[in-house]
């Protein structure tokens, strides 16, 4: 189990840019006003603090890589529940 993660580190994540933080409130990628963050929610500011302050990604293309990156997750977890069902279909 992964440890609740503070503002302060979220913010460290975001390259310390209030305005980006903001902006992913608003967009619905992070709550705003909560005691601790997700290691999701962390994730997501570490990429999205990669991409617009280190690999000059704009907003846009930020949130197309995010919702991108969500569906690849959510198949993979498709794939892993087929992947059980079909070994225990196998083994009756």
């Amino acid at each position: 189990m992964t440890r609740p993660v503070h503002l302060s580190e979220l913010l460290e994540l975001l390259h310390h840019d209030t305005t980006l933080f903001e902006r992913l409130c608003e967009e619905g990628h992070i709550e705003r006003d909560v005691e601790h963050y997700t290691h999701e929610q962390a994730e997501t500011a570490r990429v999205v603090g990669t991409l617009i302050h280190e690999l000059d990604v704009n907003w846009a293309g930020a949130e197309v890589i995010l919702r991108m990156r969500s569906e690849l997750v959510a198949t993979r977890r498709q794939v892993t529940e087929l992947l059980v069902l079909l070994k225990t279909r196998n083994d009756e």
